[in-house]
């Protein structure tokens, strides 16, 4: 008869999200694990094979709860500038949150990794062009709706919210000082405004 698991694999990836956002992979160690999980290492390993494992796991959560949660309203089919506006906004005052220090997981892993994807599913990539599709989506309502100017490049203006989104994400990740991320979501919302008609 197999051991019975006294653990919720569901709860563990919740918990191995939060580690790994805050130290990233290389600095979340095995140990740190074992007890940031609250199981020994066995059932670590049988549950999850190893660590590269349980971080993709993690980064898949992490798109389907925080992302969605954040990004959701910019996704919805009948978005516009609104909710581009009230995005920069959020993520404005974030330094005050919970994510001051932490940033965000998937933009933190591509500055760990870079252009490496150690698990070769492709996370970061998918990431950034979800970001990007729903800024273009969001752009095109209000394009179609006669709010922004003829010449606007929505592709372009999609690929440059996505940068300033990610930047913001880096300082708060960074504990930039408030007034800096502050000034840089405005001067994205006075741009987002300059496209209008």
């Amino acid at each position: 008869m197999g051991r019975r698991k006294n653990y919720d694999r569901d709860v563990l990836i919740d918990k191995a999200m939060e580690i790994f956002r805050g130290h990233g992979f290389a600095g979340t160690s095995t140990q740190m694990l074992v007890e940031g999980l609250g199981i020994n290492r066995f059932s670590l390993y049988a549950e999850f094979g190893n660590k590269q494992k349980l971080f993709d796991s993690a980064l898949e959560r992490y798109n389907q709860t925080v992302i969605e949660r954040n990004f959701g309203p910019l996704e919805a089919l009948d978005a516009g500038v609104k909710e581009v506006r009230s995005l920069l906004e959020f993520f404005a005052s974030a330094i005050n949150g919970p994510a001051s220090g932490r940033g965000c997981l998937l933009c933190n892993t591509a500055v760990e990794f870079g252009p490496d994807d150690p698990s070769g599913a492709g996370f970061v990539q998918q990431y950034f062009e979800r970001l990007s599709k729903a800024f273009y989506k969001a752009l095109n309502n209000a394009y179609s709706n006669g709010e922004l100017r003829n010449s606007v490049s929505l592709r372009k203006e999609a690929d440059f919210f996505t940068a300033s989104t990610l930047g913001l994400f880096v300082m708060i990740r960074a504990k930039a000082p408030p007034t800096i991320i502050s000034n840089a979501a405005e001067m994205a919302v006075e741009h987002l405004e300059g496209l209008f008609v």
